[in-house]
């Protein structure tokens, strides 16, 4: 077997034991999640797009090469069979292009379907922790209204906010509300600074706007003076 074929064929089996692993029924779909987020997985998902790209196109290559053995060593000249060990070497021949026809079509057929299982066990992966949230929610829920019918407040869930009247409650974590708090009181520091400035603008346009009006009336006191002494003089 050449050089070729003995990597193709390696790559077969490694192929087959990732499949088998894939389909372990105690092997969750959420572990195999958390491995594709793994720092490996993410610098291998860096370029994989252009390594899937790449090995498809070797396999390709690689089956048509075997379909032309395949179709070289299907049918035999009878004259090429009168030599000694003639018919013996032409059934090896044709065994072995046959051998690597299956080989190609397998790897090709294989890489196709790891990939097709990494995206379904993926979407499973979200889809359980979507089913999860909106389970714990309605648990939440649940409790909540409980607890309301009950007048018992012990049975309610701090966590547990109501979002507007007639919705359920909704969940949030006590780290994230404290956050949210935090960011709410920065932003009410930044709206009093606000207005505190406009205020203070405010204020000082107001006084400029009492001076001004005072020089105005200043001057109309003067304009009226000049005007009364011009009338004065022409008397």
């Amino acid at each position: 077997m050449s050089i070729q074929w003995t990597f193709l064929a390696t790559f077969l089996y490694c192929e087959l034991i990732i499949v088998i692993i894939l389909l372990l029924p105690f092997i969750r779909p959420t572990i195999w999640e958390k491995f594709f987020k793994s720092r490996l997985a993410k610098a291998f998902t860096a370029g994989a797009k252009y390594y899937f790209n790449f090995i498809i196109c070797v396999f390709t290559l690689l089956f048509l090469d075997a379909i032309r053995e395949l179709r070289k060593y299907a049918n035999v000249d009878e004259k090429d069979l009168s030599m000694p060990q003639a018919e013996t070497q032409a059934h090896m021949k044709q065994f072995r292009s046959q051998r690597n026809f299956y080989i190609a079509g397998f790897a090709l057929f294989l890489w196709f379907v790891i990939k097709r299982l990494i995206n379904l066990l993926a979407s499973c992966a979200r889809e359980m922790a979507a089913a999860a949230e909106a389970h714990k929610q309605a648990e939440g829920a649940k409790r909540h209204l409980e607890g309301v019918m009950a007048n018992d407040p012990t049975k309610i869930d701090p966590r547990e906010i109501i979002a507007s009247h007639g919705n359920p409650p909704r969940y949030v974590d006590s780290k994230e509300h404290d956050a949210e708090i935090i960011e709410y009181k920065k932003e009410l520091t930044k709206a009093k600074e606000d207005i505190d400035t406009l205020r203070d603008e405010y204020d000082n346009s107001v006084k400029r706007y009492h001076e001004l009006e005072e020089d105005n009336r200043r001057l109309q006191i003067q304009l009226a003076m000049l005007s009364g002494d011009e009338s004065s003089k022409d008397k």
